[in-house]
């Protein structure tokens, strides 16, 4: 809260509209300012491991660890926001920044963020559980995969099978067709 006060007092980074600050006033604001950007940073962690230590006899472990992401990604975004403020940072220019930003990083991560977009949807839905034995029916995937779900991440589920260990990646997993296992089948199905 200190450095949230001083940094305002003494008008950000960029000074207090129209007005020419000194060299030293900028200097206290600005470190004022990383004060509290890194105490809300720490405040939105504990906050986030507290408010996951209450849930977690009442939530899974896989929707916790979902929670707990968003959280802290919502969390630091409005730290983020705030300290930026504080140091008075033109919105116009960081608005256009970003976009041009967004966009280039968007197009060039666009496999990895649909695998975390899927995760995060596979913990919160929780259509299996670590430990069942699942059929995934998928043409990306090559067909039909049974085995036990191992592990669940942001990027990949962990299945067990006959053949070993496989890492399925979440966007494939979500769009496919899951179901039990088929009872007796010893021959992978080639529809």
């Amino acid at each position: 809260m200190g450095g949230l006060v001083v940094s305002l007092t003494y008008g950000g980074l960029l000074g207090s509209p129209g007005s020419h600050d000194s060299l030293a006033a900028r200097i206290v604001a600005a470190a004022s300012a990383g004060v509290f950007l890194v105490c809300a940073l720490i405040a939105v962690r504990g906050a986030t491991n507290d408010l996951v230590k209450l849930l977690t006899g009442r939530i899974s472990d896989n929707r916790s660890a979902a929670l707990r992401v968003i959280c802290l990604l919502s969390g630091y975004g409005m730290v983020i926001l705030g300290a930026l403020s504080l140091v008075r940072v033109p919105w116009d220019k960081l608005l256009l920044g970003g976009a041009l930003t967004g966009v280039i990083l968007g197009i060039a991560a666009q496999p990895v963020l649909g695998n975390i977009f899927a995760g995060l949807v596979l913990l919160v839905v929780h259509p299996f559980t670590i430990g069942a034995r699942i059929s995934v029916q998928s043409g990306p995937l090559g067909g039909r995969i049974e085995g036990e779900v191992t592990d669940m991440t942001l990027l990949f589920i962990e299945l067990h099978t006959d053949d070993g260990k496989m890492l399925l990646p979440n966007n494939a997993v979500l769009g496919a067709a899951i179901g039990p296992p088929s009872r007796g089948s010893a021959e992978p199905d080639r529809t």
